[in-house]
């Protein structure tokens, strides 16, 4: 098992987004606020590979029968996690601990069943870096690339570099 954390040659998150998009079989959209840009960009992104799981307001087994059900017909055990960031989720009352939970106890569901054999990230904070966590966790290869500098963006909203190791401490602590 690998866990890869990778910069983009981009600082702008649009140029991740898609070379994420294109490199998964399915794209999982996790939100509680799914008219953000960055959600609309990953609508866009991965088009008909998209897959929006409102893991927030649905039982985690739902949305993880839909995923296992979307792979099956994909043929496909490539996923790439996306969704809101901290930011976006702490105005609902979301911690990065409790998203964690939620994303790895889904993927755990699904893998039991239909192994994932990678998980890609953008690595930014929220659901990204829970998808990281749970590949990490259920030893599945994690390749998560973030903008130009391991750009990500705080809870205050504020963008903030950081080296390729504070990536990976939040990754596995």
């Amino acid at each position: 098992m690998a866990l890869v954390i990778r910069e983009h040659k981009s600082s702008s998150y649009g140029p991740r987004t898609y070379a994420n998009a294109n490199d998964a079989d399915v794209t999982i959209a996790l939100a509680v606020d799914y008219s953000t840009a960055g959600e609309r960009l990953t609508h866009k992104a991965a088009g008909g590979r998209y897959l929006k799981l409102d893991i927030f307001n649905t039982s985690v087994i739902d949305c993880a029968r839909l995923l296992w059900k979307r792979l099956q017909t994909a043929e496909g055990s490539v996923i790439n996690v996306a969704g809101n960031g901290i930011y976006t989720l702490a105005k609902h009352g979301w911690t990065q601990e409790i998203t964690n939970g939620l994303v790895y106890h889904m993927l755990d569901l699904v893998h039991e069943h239909h192994p994932i054999t990678k998980i890609i990230s953008g690595g930014q904070t929220g659901v990204d870096l829970a998808g990281g966590y749970a590949g990490w966790k259920l030893g599945i290869d994690t390749v998560m690339t973030l903008p130009k500098g391991f750009k990500q963006r705080g809870a205050d909203g504020v963008d903030r570099e950081h080296t390729e190791d504070e990536i990976c401490k939040q990754v596995i602590g």
